[in-house]
């Protein structure tokens, strides 16, 4: 963990034959990650087989999708390993060749999708045919409300008489019946809508119009419009209808009888029945064709099944486009971590023996030129949290100290120091333990349980599974707050503990001071056994303690940073940066702060009897770099004892700032000096020197690549930057860890105001029923302001430190990850990415 795992770097070369079986396997293991050496190409030699993928995928989700809208569960895959290994039993017991089995997939899809996607638009019409037989239903029945009766004829009436002429100018314009003054018009629109149809009517007719309207649905709407027109062929009527085509207002026309309008009210009824049957069948037609989709079938299997073997086949062939392509022959160049070496030579010969009939894969170890290995770290439950929080920043570079093997401890440390207080660290202490301990709350429990029901009672596989293949590493990972939290547990643990810890030193319980061992003060020869004496309460002196507190904190943490870069100098063989710029940077470092630390240990450990005539440590530095180390108000007891150590330190920081900026710059000039009388092919990006196979070299002698500069400016200009950051960071970074003093500060004095607010009159008063309604308040205000808010700003000041103050002193984060081919992987990030 102190350092990533080792990596060897390999050449495959691969017949085109086998390549498709090497690649099978290779995406299996988990152990290799293939090096691109075509990704700046636009046309890739397995693009087209990649986009088929997605072409199939893509009807796939369609169709899954219209399970789910039919109701139908789709069942998720908890074990990835149990899918792949489900994949070569079926191809075995159809005797199906793994590289055209896609064939019979991507038949049988097409043809599913198809008449999946005809039953679809069959439903599509006959909803929209159902909802315009409503719609003209509901709109007959107002337009009668609104007309009354006087506007139906029968035989025998002769309220009105209508000629043959003017009955067949009525069918002639859909139903629109002009008269000797008025024409009415029916219609059904977009609700939304309808205000500019009324605006641009009332324009058109110059007001002379009534209209009335109603809601036959939240976005549809009828209206009856009158308006004066003495032919159809009017300009007025001629507007009206080219509005009513660009608002796609369906017209409806109107029977001119009671007879004809039971007649067609009739007609309707029917029709909507008759749709809506026809809507049923075809509901059931589309189930027939969905539901068996799911299940595995002699003929073909679950749509699950192929759904991830689409997954497999799109990784498989990503892959193939990264390895270079010479005539018959695929060369790849792998990454593969060390401890697994021998792992990918069993899998190569097993290759070998089950296709004796073609040629075999060979692979060569290779050393390496001009190319950094990626980073790899072994993780788990406890301890990814951390690692997330360095990657965060940035990856380590390949063999580079990781930083979160220091952030176990420190980070919930620096977070006790700022949030202390028994109380509350109580509070998180105990809620990490029921996280860590219940193991029915993790969200991950429910998902074994399935996992294990879908082993017992689904898939048959003929080889025994290892209990190795169930881990939780092997679940989902659903991005819930619930899971969120859970991930937290041993974090929140750590850090409950810590804030226990410092709250028991602070002597600090929701704000308040704890007489557990009576008190010292007054007494001689008394030594308060833990902590701080409950009756030093003045905040002048816990606002002291805390600040020289998180200075010594401070200077402990950026010394193991500084500390740390030196074992990188020494692991990588930088020479120059271990014998000059390490001691040089350690030496100042340590005099400039460390002198302050002393200066802080010495006055805590003097006894004065008038606290003003103590010294200013602050006074005390300040004037010894003002006025060249001289001693205005002394700490030591011999103040030319303290007026010589500080003319030295003096001395001696100047005259590491030299070494400081220019041994880095000598070196990178000697080392560009060396480049450029080198040839320049062996310059390029990437080359490759096969080695003897049986070899036991390895990398883990590989240097990290030193910055490659073009010119003496670019040289000169970065290591002054780089010294005046360091000088100055010295200071900063020393004051930055003020943060721990000050969020301490505020943490104890807003637990206390909340107590004095809410509990402590009702209780010094022994008023129970005001204790009774201050009790919920101050509980719920601890949560919420304390525990949430103020817990969230601790952690973010701790992240902040960790990044910015311990990391940089020497820690680059210019890595990159360990991308392994996996299948298993790539399944697991598709099926996250459908859920999401």
């Amino acid at each position: 963990m102190i350092r990533s795992e080792g990596m060897s770097l390999y050449q495959l070369l691969i017949p085109r034959e086998s390549s498709y079986d090497v690649m099978s396997e290779l995406g299996q293991i988990d152990s290799v990650m293939i090096i691109d050496h075509q990704q700046h190409l636009l046309s890739k030699p397995f693009i087209n087989q990649v986009q088929r993928c997605d072409e199939i995928l893509s009807k796939v989700e369609y169709l899954l999708n219209q399970l789910n809208q039919i109701g139908q569960t789709i069942e998720h895959v908890y074990d990835f390993k149990l899918m792949l290994q489900e994949f070569d039993r079926v191809l075995s017991l159809k005797q199906i060749q793994k590289h055209t089995f896609i064939n019979q997939i991507e038949e049988y899809i097409t043809g599913k999708y198809q008449q999946v996607q005809q039953q679809i638009d069959n439903l599509s019409r006959l909803k929209s045919k159902l909802q315009n037989t409503i719609e003209a239903k509901e709109a007959m029945i107002n337009a009668r409300r609104w007309l009354g009766i006087a506007y139906f004829h029968s035989k025998s009436s002769t309220a009105l008489d209508f000629d043959e002429q003017m009955i067949k100018s009525y069918h002639q314009h859909g139903g629109m019946m002009p008269s000797q003054k008025f024409t009415h018009f029916v219609g059904v629109m977009d609700a939304k809508d309808y205000q500019i149809f009324q605006r641009t009517v009332f324009r058109i007719t110059k007001g002379n119009f009534m209209v009335n309207q109603t809601l036959l649905s939240v976005s549809r709407s009828c209206f009856l419009l009158i308006f004066p027109t003495f032919s159809l062929q009017s300009e007025t009527w001629r507007k009206i209808k080219k509005l009513c085509d660009v608002l796609k207002v369906d017209h409806i026309s109107l029977p001119l009888t009671e007879e004809q309008w039971d007649q067609r009210y009739n007609d309707y009824d029917k029709e909507i029945v008759e749709i809506e049957n026809m809507d049923k069948l075809t509901h059931q037609l589309l189930q027939s064709i969905l539901k068996p989709l799911l299940e595995d079938g002699n003929a073909q299997p679950s749509l699950l099944f192929i759904r991830f073997y689409l997954v497999r086949e799109r990784t498989l062939y990503e892959n193939l486009n990264k390895v270079k392509m010479q005539q018959s022959i695929f060369l790849a160049n792998l990454w593969v971590r060390t401890s697994e070496v021998q792992l990918l030579e069993d899998i190569l010969q097993t290759i070998k023996l089950k296709n004796p009939h073609i040629p075999a894969p060979q692979i060569k170890k290779n050393a390496i030129v001009n190319q950094k290995p990626p980073t790899f770290f072994q993780t788990n439950q406890f301890n990814k949290l951390f690692q997330l929080i360095t990657e965060t920043y940035g990856i380590p570079d390949y063999k580079e100290i990781n930083p979160s093997i220091f952030s176990i401890v420190t980070f919930p440390f620096l977070f006790g120091v700022m949030f202390g207080d028994i109380g509350h660290g109580a509070a998180i202490l105990i809620f990490g333990i029921f996280l860590s301990m219940n193991k029915i709350f993790s969200p991950r429990s429910e998902q074994k349980k399935l996992r294990e029901q879908r082993i017992q009672l689904g898939l048959q596989i003929k080889k025994q599974i290892n209990s190795k293949d169930f881990n939780d590493e092997d679940l989902n990972n659903d991005f819930n707050l619930t899971q969120i939290i859970f991930d937290l547990r041993y974090m929140l643990l750590l850090c409950g503990a810590f804030s226990l810890y410092t709250g028991f030193i602070y002597n600090e319980y929701f704000g308040l001071s704890l007489n557990i061992f009576g008190s010292c003060l007054n007494q001689t020869d008394c030594t308060y056994p833990f902590g701080i004496d409950p009756q030093y309460e003045e905040l002048n002196f816990r606002n002291s303690y805390k600040m020289k507190l998180a200075i010594i904190i401070g200077f402990s943490q950026m010394l193991l940073g500084i500390l740390c870069s030196g074992f990188n100098y020494l692991y990588f063989k930088k020479w120059i940066n271990l014998f000059i710029i390490f001691p040089a940077r350690l030496i100042f470092f340590t005099l400039f702060i460390g002198y302050m630390v002393m200066l802080i240990i010495i006055k805590w450990s003097t006894f004065y009897q008038d606290t003003s005539q103590a010294p200013s440590i602050i006074t005390t530095l300040v004037d010894m770099w003002m006025h060249d180390g001289q001693v205005t108000i002394k700490t030591f007891e011999s103040a030319d004892l303290q007026y010589q150590l500080q003319k030295i330190i003096i001395i001696t920081c100047i005259l590491c700032l030299p070494f400081l900026l220019f041994a880095p710059i000598i070196a990178d000039i000697i080392s560009m000096l060396r480049r450029k009388k080198k040839d320049p092919k062996n310059l390029q990006e990437f080359e490759m020197v096969p080695q003897n196979m049986n070899s036991d070299s390895s990398n883990d002698d590989i240097i990290s690549e030193q910055s490659q500069h073009s010119s003496y400016i670019d040289i000169i200009v970065e290591h002054l930057i780089e010294t005046l950051e360091f000088a100055l960071g010295c200071i900063s970074n020393t004051a930055s860890y003020l943060r721990l003093w000050a969020l301490s500060l505020a943490h104890s004095e807003l637990a206390k105001v909340l107590f004095d607010l809410t509990l402590k009159d009702p209780l010094a008063n022994a008023n129970l029923l005001a204790s009774l309604i201050g009790m919920p308040v101050f509980l719920l205000s601890t949560f919420g302001i304390l525990l949430c808010m103020d817990s969230m700003e601790c952690f973010l000041h701790a992240l902040r430190l960790h990044w910015v103050e311990f990391q940089n002193k020497f820690y680059k984060g210019n890595g990159y990850n360990f991308e392994v081919f996996s299948y298993r992987k790539e399944m697991q990030k598709y099926q996250e990415k459908m859920k999401t």
